[in-house]
């Protein structure tokens, strides 16, 4: 936060999403939880009732044992941000939380909600029904037909109650208590969460694809996960760490291409946040410099990916239930902060920011290597030049006498791009017509789609500036979704625009 947007809060004043005090205290706890349990918000540490700047002296230091109060004190633990900003030689401080998901939030076991810009403390009664409305409400809090407690391995619960309870740092509770606490269990039935969480048997529901790809149509690696949600995140990690460390000294730490807090945080949230009634599934692949993360479950109507990105974004998970068991188990740290923590380890790293797409029923996010100043260098090199084609990059000395061995290998790359390509064009004529399935629409088609929702006017230039390919690919395209009654140019190509069949996209 600017010095400017400071003040701009200072003349708003408090609200039910923004509190002022002048020292961290009990006051300031209770207020993070009326937040939590409202629509999120922030406290300004440093602030006077007067609105005066007076600063709190020894922030910095302060910060880790604010944060251990507050998650100490706090059920379910918030984990709050907290932003020092200074002005005037003076540290204010920020404190946000967002709107936590499972309600309500605990402080020293007071319930507490914010109404204008006053807490509230809940009764007994209204916390139970608080409970009610934010639990009974999502499908994997739902039962599971035909499943019971006999179908779930104890093995796999008591490793998450061991894990649960050192968090908490607490003895760990008997199962069915701990089944019952968390709304897993119903008489015998098991819930939906209960049984993706904690199920003995291969679940086709959860699968999730990975592949390492030599080239946009070859893999090299391939993996098929099918079980329990915890597995599948430790599981889905070590396929994508063989394929993202540097090559670094003998005996040096082990160096990675993209930041790895990132990319846990990106499989944590295909998990907890996917459609398990979709039927397609969960695709990672890796490719050299970059990464893509499809997943089911659209977003919301009214949640644009600008909104994602924001600052005021508030999470509202689909599966509460999921959820809440990964956070108490430590695989994430709180609600409403994950993506922009993504984009910050990726700030930090120098490297491009993620890409998010929104698309019918599913969301893809693509992740970069290669650095920011790789990315955006011009061409000041006059030695070379730089043909892309698709996601191949191509460079050709200048002097075709230089570093034959080097010609040799730019070459075979791009009879291997030709061969491609022919291929495409081929397997394009045979399929005159598109089945009602995706299966004929690959991922860049999905791409163009995406572009020109997004603007039923964009030139096909700009498209393929931004999908990084050729022009002629996304002529050829283009030709193809026309074929398939996909696509419809109605107009010139100078002042006309496109429409979608949407109806063959679902």
């Amino acid at each position: 936060m600017s010095s400017e947007e400071l003040s701009i809060r200072l003349k708003e004043g408090e609200s039910e999403h923004l509190a002022f005090r002048l020292f961290f205290g009990h006051e300031t706890i209770e207020t993070l939880v009326a937040f939590a349990n409202a629509q999120g918000g922030a406290i300004l540490l440093g602030i006077s009732e007067l609105k005066e700047i007076k600063g709190v002296p020894d922030a910095k230091e302060s910060i880790k044992q604010w944060t251990h109060e507050i998650h100490t004190r706090t059920a379910p633990c918030l984990s709050p941000f907290i932003e020092l900003i200074e002005i005037d030689k003076k540290i204010v401080v920020q404190i946000s939380v967002a709107e936590y998901p499972i309600k309500p939030v605990s402080f020293d076991g007071k319930y507490f909600k914010r109404l204008n810009k006053f807490n509230q403390e809940l009764t007994v009664k209204e916390a139970i029904v608080f409970r009610w409305q934010t639990m009974n409400s999502n499908w994997d809090s739902n039962t599971k037909p035909g499943k019971t407690v006999a179908d779930i391995s104890f093995r796999k619960l008591y490793r998450q109650i061991r894990r649960i309870s050192r968090k908490k740092r607490s003895l760990p509770e008997e199962p069915f208590t701990f089944l019952r606490k968390y709304s897993l269990l119903e008489g015998d039935t098991i819930t939906n969460a209960c049984w993706l969480l904690f199920g003995m048997d291969e679940m086709p529901e959860t699968t999730i694809e990975l592949g390492c790809y030599s080239s946009p149509t070859v893999t090299t690696d391939t993996l098929t996960l099918k079980c329990d949600l915890f597995t599948e995140a430790e599981e889905a990690m070590r396929f994508i760490c063989k394929y993202i460390s540097k090559e670094t000294q003998p005996n040096a730490s082990l160096q990675w291409l993209y930041p790895l807090e990132a990319i846990r945080e990106l499989v944590i949230n295909m998990i907890i946040h996917r459609d398990y009634t979709a039927d397609y599934n969960s695709i990672i692949k890796i490719f050299n410099g970059y990464i893509e993360f499809y997943n089911p479950g659209a977003l919301p109507d009214d949640l644009s990916i600008k909104h994602l990105l924001s600052e005021g974004y508030i999470s509202r998970p689909r599966n509460r239930q999921i959820v809440e068991l990964f956070k108490d188990a430590g695989m994430f740290d709180d609600y409403g902060t994950g993506i922009r923590q993504i984009r910050a380890a990726f700030t930090n790293k120098g490297l491009r920011l993620p890409e998010f797409i929104k698309l019918p029923g599913r969301l893809i996010v693509r992740v970069f290597g290669e650095t920011t100043i790789d990315w955006k260098r011009e061409k000041k090199d006059t030695e070379k030049t730089i043909e892309i084609t698709d996601n191949y990059i191509i460079q050709e000395e200048a002097n075709p006498e230089s570093k034959p061995e080097q010609k040799q290998i730019l070459t075979e790359k791009k009879s291997e791009v030709n061969q491609e390509e022919d291929s495409f064009e081929e397997s394009d004529s045979q399929n005159e017509n598109y089945a009602e399935s995706d299966e004929h629409i690959n991922d860049r088609e999905r791409l163009i789609i995406t572009c020109i929702l997004e603007d039923n006017r964009i030139p096909l230039n700009d498209i393929a500036q931004k999908l990084n390919v050729s022009k002629r690919t996304i002529l050829r395209d283009i030709k193809k979704m026309k074929r398939g009654k996909i696509l419809e140019r109605i107009g010139s190509e100078k002042n006309g625009y496109w429409e979608i069949n949407s109806s063959l996209l679902s």
